[in-house]
């Protein structure tokens, strides 16, 4: 058996083991990291007639944005391909849930400047009242 002792700076046997793992788990950790959906920054706010949901969306453009209502859940999803760096694209959502059902006909979204805007009426036309008779006093 063979005791050389190995000196610092020079390769020992299990050295381009050692590094292959390390390639292997720090690339692994980039692809990981590619496919984690990161959480976009959303403000809700009330007025008498609507909720205002603001999403902050600096440099994505309209067509990286995807708006989708289901019941009174509303979507905001962005995804962006054009990012070259190693991780290839990143994408982002955030889902806002309402007391009420979303109206897709009546709710308007803009963008300006980075910020998402998306009015909600609160009294929209798919809602639906029922009328309550109090009948203590016949």
């Amino acid at each position: 058996m063979d005791n050389k002792r190995w000196k610092r700076g020079e390769r020992g046997p299990f050295q381009g083991i050692m590094e292959q793992m390390d390639a292997f788990f720090n690339e692994s950790a980039k692809n990981f990291n590619s496919l984690i959906k990161r959480p976009l920054a959303v403000r809700t706010r009330e007025t008498e007639d609507d909720v205002i949901v603001e999403a902050e969306l600096p440099g994505y453009r309209r067509d990286q944005i995807q708006l989708e209502i289901f019941g009174n859940q509303l979507r905001i999803f962005v995804e962006d391909h054009s990012n070259t760096d190693e991780e290839g694209y990143s994408q982002s959502e955030r889902t806002v849930t309402l007391p009420f059902a979303i109206s897709e006909k009546e709710t308007v979204a803009k963008l300006n400047n980075g910020i998402l805007q998306v009015t909600i009426p609160k009294n929209n036309s798919s809602r639906k009242f029922i009328s309550i008779h109090d009948t203590t006093d016949l």
